[in-house]
């Protein structure tokens, strides 16, 4: 499944949202167009994997797999606190 995501507050379209691609992963569920596992690719290339379960009308176990970095350090300092 392919996602691109819009996103409120940036007010542009996002490389990657997994909030959103599992929300669409899950409503294809809901249309009976996929299955767990499914393979998400966003908008910036990155390869997703949403687990899930569902039972009846509830999901369960809902999960995102894929890769993960650092894109931001920073230092609080005790005269911040």
């Amino acid at each position: 499944m392919e996602v691109r995501t819009y996103e409120r507050g940036v007010e542009d379209e996002t490389l990657a949202c997994g909030t959103g691609s599992i929300a669409c992963v899950l409503v294809a569920n809901i249309r009976g167009l996929v299955s767990s596992p499914v393979r998400v690719v966003t908008r910036g290339g990155e390869e997703l994997k949403i687990h899930f379960k569902r039972q009846g009308d509830v999901f369960e176990e809902v999960w995102l797999e894929g890769g993960t970095s650092i894109v931001y350090q920073a230092r609080l300092h005790k005269e911040a606190l």
